[in-house]
């Protein structure tokens, strides 16, 4: 078969991937394509049948990605409703007050690396506004990190006493910083990055021996995610360019010299969305979902896995 049929018609051959991103299975099948609401494009999603995961393909340049993440326009930086870098700090700290979320998976994350890392120097990527980090120094780790974004680098600052280097996760960073780091921390990341330049060979080349990755990304087949479908809300290219199961995540890091040392899946939800919507009646909906993301967190099906891997 030379071509697949997607919504906005056929893929060519030389469109289809050889092989899974994640676990190198042979000839993943097409599934959908995506309309971008940044830029109107579609694009076209695979899954692999061996490992459950789905991907982008073709992957986005480097370049297309890095700057759709430095523009004014980025998802993360359109979320300050403030221009002072103050007010932006001041604002980041209330958001997370209102609705405990990144404080909370960050403490637990720092305290488990801290329980299973070699040595104390880590390593945060894409470490956005900065909590991350400061659970990180908390746990008593020396912390680099890296983060694109201009304004969430000025909040870093002020949130942790030092400003992130604004440099691309790549091989080259990793060339460069070879066998540095105990830790290395992406929350929220591996899902952005291009499979195609291999970033978890980029990881192992930057830990030192027995160094510990921890991993936070959306759960792609959560109870959450299956309910969804096609429209879940984690599918959303060119942001979000892998969508990992517990099995593809466990064979991507497997098949590049890591050892996985523990796994867990945990759900959060922003139920001041609810009042927003349903106002009086906002308790009732927020009830049913808790009751169910409390019951797919327990049956390891919840919204987003935390994955610890050991460097062979």
């Amino acid at each position: 078969m030379l071509s697949q049929q997607s919504s906005h018609g056929k893929i060519d051959r030389s469109d289809l991937p050889d092989d899974c991103l994640f676990c190198r299975h042979p000839q993943p099948e097409y599934w959908f394509s995506k309309r971008s609401k940044h830029n109107n494009r579609p694009y076209p999603l695979f899954r692999c049948s061996n490992c459950g995961g789905a991907f982008v393909f073709p992957v986005p340049s480097e370049q297309e990605l890095h700057e759709f993440y430095t523009s004014p326009q980025s998802a993360l930086e359109l979320s300050l409703r403030a221009d002072d870098p103050l007010d932006q700090y001041k604002q980041a700290v209330q958001e997370e007050v209102e609705f405990p979320n990144s404080t909370v998976d960050a403490k637990r994350i720092a305290e488990t690396l801290k329980s299973l890392a070699p040595g104390t120097r880590a390593l945060d990527v894409g470490s956005g506004y900065g909590f991350f980090s400061r659970a990180l120094l908390d746990a008593g780790f020396s912390v680099d990190a890296i983060e694109l974004g201009e304004a969430s680098r000025k909040i870093h600052a002020r949130m942790t006493g030092f400003e992130p280097k604004a440099e691309p996760f790549d091989a080259d960073f990793a060339r460069r910083n070879s066998g540095s780091y105990d830790a290395i921390l992406l929350s929220q990341v591996l899902e952005h990055l291009p499979m195609d330049a291999d970033p978890i060979g980029s990881l192992h080349v930057l830990l030192r021996k027995n160094g510990v990755c921890a991993i936070a990304i959306p759960h792609f087949r959560s109870y959450l995610s299956m309910l969804q479908g096609k429209d879940d809300m984690f599918i959303s290219p060119p942001e979000h360019l892998n969508y990992f199961t517990v099995k593809s995540l466990d064979e991507a890091f497997a098949s590049r010299g890591f050892q996985a040392i523990k796994f867990e899946t945990v759900s959060r939800f922003d139920y001041r969305k609810f009042k927003r919507r349903f106002g009086a009646l906002s308790p009732v909906p927020s009830l049913a979902l808790k009751g169910f993301l409390g019951v797919s967190s327990l049956m390891d099906k919840g919204m987003f896995i935390n994955g610890y891997f050991r460097k062979l």
